[in-house]
């Protein structure tokens, strides 16, 4: 009776959860592209909500119909309000102002260019973005209008542009224009079919899928264009890959990662210590992972820095850390903004050695954090490991923006999620 109890309680909270967290992004977009969201659509995403509630609180929660009941209502939720808001947004934009500055992020903007740029044989690395639909984006610093120093650098690496390249050879063949969030969008989707799968309790499974499509945190990001969804998508896939023991699909799946945004780079050594605890071979293991991972990054990157290694490491990496003629100024709400705004550091724009503070309290925190996961040897401590880690070295970072504070919330609730998971194996 308790263990009934206990799934009927999960199954209510999933379905209550699901109803609090998706209503406001119906309430605030629009869902699908028309004049303003249908009251039918309304309609059917209450019902679907209310019968999802009412479902959980009364039905028998034993057999395999109520899963399957269960599961549809999700998905049927999730596809009216989390993909029926982004398609909206882009479908919208390709009606409004193709390829414009219109509602996304300057990321989205700066993609798309790039992506031109390429097919046209020019080298996204080293190509300014004046010109590009990416100069009227509206940048601001300290309040007052500036010139964004993004339209020198590009800074995502090889994967996060060609994994795109796919959509917009279809898109511009099909629908007549690209939206760099495409991509976004079947990332997320990835991610929560992935999450699905992986976690065993179904019930937690769907709690670990509506926090990761509605995260409070991050749901606004993810529809105006941020990456963070992509590189999660390939880093939880070498997750499950790591959990599955196929050490070489893991391998590449977090090459993929770290060559789709550089937040991935500092769980390298938290993976690489994962599978050293948890292997039957071990040095045999850390070798094959770190071979397999440094092939296929190289791979990637190699076009690039034959073609201007200069421009692809200024953009890639200098940029980001202060050590370009127009740097990522520093910014957010950490370290650096409060050494700004102490007087030790004099503008936003000037060259500090963060990286001193990053390797003393970063490499620590490292150090601590392979040491949990060799005593746990298992996959939540290793991501929220990584989330804490992760969360030392933004903070003493030269910057430390509102959507890498989402983002570490995200990656701290699928850590908790899965330890909850498996608590109950």
């Amino acid at each position: 009776m308790k263990s009934m109890d206990s799934k009927r309680l999960l199954c209510l909270f999933e379905a209550t959860l699901l109803f609090a967290l998706s209503t406001p992004v119906v309430m605030q977009y629009r869902i699908f592209p028309v004049e303003s969201t249908s009251y039918a659509v309304f309609l059917i995403f209450f019902v679907l909500n209310f019968f999802n509630i009412l479902y959980s609180f009364w039905a028998d929660t034993t057999g395999r119909f109520f899963t399957i009941i269960k599961n549809t209502a999700m998905w049927g939720i999730i596809t009216i309000a989390l993909v029926g808001a982004m398609w909206t947004s882009i479908a919208d934009r390709g009606k409004i102002a193709p390829g414009q500055n219109y509602q996304t992020h300057d990321i989205i903007l700066q993609l798309e260019a790039a992506i031109r740029y390429v097919t046209k044989g020019k080298n996204p690395y080293k190509e300014t973005y004046f010109g590009t639909p990416m100069e009227s984006w509206h940048y601001a610093e300290d309040g007052k209008d500036a010139v964004n120093p993004a339209l020198y650098h590009f800074v995502m690496p090889p994967w996060y542009l060609l994994s795109a390249y796919p959509f917009y050879f279809v898109s511009m063949r099909t629908l007549g224009y690209f939206d760099g969030r495409m991509p976004l969008l079947a990332s997320m989707l990835g991610l929560l079919f992935l999450l699905f799968i992986w976690i065993k309790d179904k019930n937690i499974a769907r709690i670990a899928v509506v926090l990761t499509a509605f995260n409070p945190a991050t749901i606004n990001y993810f529809i105006e264009g941020r990456s963070d969804v992509q590189v999660l998508f390939w880093f939880v896939l070498a997750l499950f890959l790591v959990d599955k023991k196929h050490l070489i699909l893991s391998a590449i799946a977090f090459a993929l990662a770290m060559m789709t945004k550089q937040t991935a780079w500092f769980a390298f050594p938290l993976l690489i210590g994962y599978v050293w605890f948890t292997s039957k071979n071990a040095l045999k293991s850390i070798v094959i992972y770190t071979f397999v991972t440094g092939f296929v990054s190289l791979a990637l990157m190699l076009p690039f820095l034959v073609w201007d290694w200069r421009a692809f490491l200024g953009s890639v990496v200098f940029y980001l850390s202060g050590n370009t003629l127009h740097s990522y100024p520093i910014s957010g709400y950490g370290l650096g903004m409060l050494l700004v705004g102490g007087g030790v550091i004099r503008t936003i724009h000037d060259n500090y050695p963060f990286v001193i503070w990053q390797v003393l309290l970063g490499i620590p925190a490292l150090g601590a954090g392979i040491w949990y996961i060799g005593k746990t040897k298992t996959v939540s401590s290793l991501i929220i490991v990584h989330a804490a880690t992760l969360f030392v070295v933004w903070y003493v970072s030269r910057y430390f923006n509102n959507s890498h504070v989402a983002f570490i919330s995200m990656v701290f609730v699928l850590g908790a999620l899965k330890y909850w998971d498996e608590a109950l194996i």
